[in-house]
């Protein structure tokens, strides 16, 4: 975990709430790159780099802006409670087709990151399949053209 802060991202909600998600990031220089696949946070993935401020109250870094886009993709696939089992296996394509995955079980949430250099056509054909009887999904912070 050497050169890795966790950096706090906070965002309202539709329900005029706000959610917060820390991600892991390795600094560089004044900046820090995205060390981690969000969950929560949107417009925002894995190898960004952002700028982020100290609050010295919360003794946190969080978030404050963009400073370059990786070009990748995060998608989060909410899995239906009926295909729990249909996890693994998820995630099993995802890597055999150059995506790396997390996953939070709690809420059968699989979030995906999707490099600047794969085609995007395989993977939201893949998750469109799936769409409406395995799961849902939305497309947190699309970088990709198709």
């Amino acid at each position: 975990m050497e050169n890795r802060t966790k950096v706090f991202f906070v965002q309202e909600t539709a329900e005029k709430e706000y959610q917060t998600e820390s991600l892991w990031c390795k600094s560089d220089g004044d900046n820090f790159i995205v060390d981690n696949i969000p969950f929560i946070a949107e417009r925002i993935s894995l190898g960004d780099t952002i700028e982020v401020e100290y609050d010295e109250d919360d003794k946190q870094y969080y978030f404050e802006d963009f400073v370059e886009s990786s070009g990748n993709t995060t998608v989060r696939i909410f899995v239906y409670k009926d295909y729990e089992n249909k996890i693994e296996e998820t995630r099993q394509w995802f890597k055999e087709n150059g995506c790396d995955s997390e996953v939070f079980l709690d809420r059968n949430i699989i979030a995906v990151n999707v490099p600047a250099n794969i085609s995007y056509r395989p993977i939201k054909q893949y998750l469109d399949e799936g769409e409406g009887n395995v799961w849902s999904y939305e497309e947190s912070c699309l970088e990709h053209e198709y």
